[in-house]
């Protein structure tokens, strides 16, 4: 039984792989969304610092952040460390034999790293006390609760979430003691952020060429390739993760790049109005939120479609107000005039800015190019050249040259006004 115990996990066995692999050929989903669409994704802040439970679908991820005082690495002496870790114990059928279990746990906890601390998204350099002596020692805690597909987002997504919710205790270092100040003595201080990088999951069929995102357990585990794109909200890439059976190709890759760019930059803009909301839920009194709260649905859900579209409407409503016609007008002193009226200005006179002799030079030189102009374009056309008219182009030329030494010398005597 423990031999073929990853057979019993929903998308193994060989009839569900070709039953998925054909639903897939005529473009439908058996949850009813299409290829392009995501699973409404809900988080739920808990009542202690950096507690957030997130929940896409049928699958549910609980993180925790926590903090202590440490020793920094010898590599990087004036920064602080940061460290995740991934339990998928709460799943029974991923716990069913081990090799199932370990590939799956190495592979979301590469990909964490990968995202978090490769990417260097926190300021590091902010979590040090003393140099080469005390700094902070960051960690995340994931743990699945339920596990329905898509484990890389849900992950990426709930660590986000709790570090930006996340707040630590102010300390002072003197004379070679570190003391911790409490939440009474002084406030208690974020994490500081250089970017906020999400990740975005594909699958990829053989007997299709659409990509499906989001995919559910099923279609994870009947898939030949899956692709895991991570974007901050800058669009910019930072981790790139592909493997599989399914030949893929740059047209492939750069479509799913877009759309997961877009899908990141929404999903930061939508943690940071559920921030926003928690703190408003926070002055209010007896608005606590334990786990039991977080672990049934009795805890307040902030969706994500609600949110955005409530954003949508706002920008719709702003919009509508800017494109109103406003009268507007044009005022003279104390005086209004109304917009259609137009005020007749005098063309600006430029040759008021010099003397009358070097007007009447500048209008010779006009004369003189316009009358070479002409003399050169009816030799131009002309097939044969002769001698004699190259010698009047000369001496047509001749005097411009010295009519052009004779104002140089003037320019000189005259006096400009």
């Amino acid at each position: 039984m423990f031999m073929n115990a990853n057979l019993f996990e929903p998308g193994k066995s060989k009839s569900e792989r070709s039953f998925i692999q054909s639903a897939v050929k005529q473009n439908t989903r058996f949850d009813g969304r299409k290829a392009n669409e995501f699973r409404d994704v809900k988080l739920t802040f808990g009542s202690d610092w950096g507690t957030v439970a997130v929940s896409m679908g049928d699958t549910k991820v609980l993180a925790q952040v926590s903090c202590d005082i440490g020793t920094p690495s010898s590599a990087r002496a004036n920064e602080g460390t940061l460290y995740l870790n991934v339990d998928i114990k709460g799943v029974a059928f991923l716990d069913e034999i081990q090799s199932t279990h370990d590939q799956r746990f190495l592979t979301l906890n590469s990909l964490l790293e990968r995202t978090f601390r490769s990417s260097r998204c926190l300021d590091l350099e902010s979590l040090c006390i003393a140099v080469e002596q005390h700094v902070w020692c960051v960690r995340v805690d994931i743990n699945v609760l339920n596990h329905d597909g898509n484990l890389y987002d849900a992950s990426t997504i709930a660590a986000l979430a709790a570090l930006m919710h996340f707040r630590r205790p102010e300390v002072s270092y003197a004379e070679e003691k570190i003391h911790t100040f409490s939440e009474r003595e002084r406030e208690l201080m974020p994490l500081l952020f250089l970017h906020y990088p999400v990740s975005v999951t594909y699958c990829l069929y053989k007997s299709s060429s659409n990509p499906l995102v989001d995919p559910t357990l099923l279609e994870e585990n009947a898939a030949d390739s899956i692709i895991v794109l991570s974007f901050n909200s800058y669009q910019e890439l930072c981790t790139l993760n592909a493997g599989g059976t399914a030949p893929t190709n740059v047209r492939t890759i750069m479509q799913c790049a877009r759309s997961a760019a877009n899908r990141s930059k929404a999903l930061v803009q939508f943690i940071r109005k559920a921030l926003e909301l928690d703190a408003e839920r926070r002055l209010q009194p007896n608005r606590v939120v334990g786990l039991v709260d977080l672990l049934s649905d009795t805890a307040p859900l902030l969706s994500f479609k609600h949110l955005m579209a409530e954003n949508v409407r706002q920008e719709v409503v702003q919009k509508k107000i800017s494109d109103k016609p406003i009268p507007s007008t044009e005022t003279v002193g104390d005086e209004q005039l109304p917009a259609d009226t137009k005020i007749d200005e005098a063309p600006m006179d430029e040759t008021t800015w010099l003397s009358v002799e070097q007007n009447t030079w500048i209008e010779q030189q006009v004369k003189n190019v316009q009358q070479s102009l002409k003399e050169s374009t009816q030799v131009a056309g002309k097939t044969s050249k002769s001698k004699p008219n190259r010698s009047k182009n000369k001496a047509s030329k001749k005097p411009a040259i010295r009519k052009q030494d004779q104002s140089d010398s003037e320019e000189e005597v005259t006096q400009i006004l």
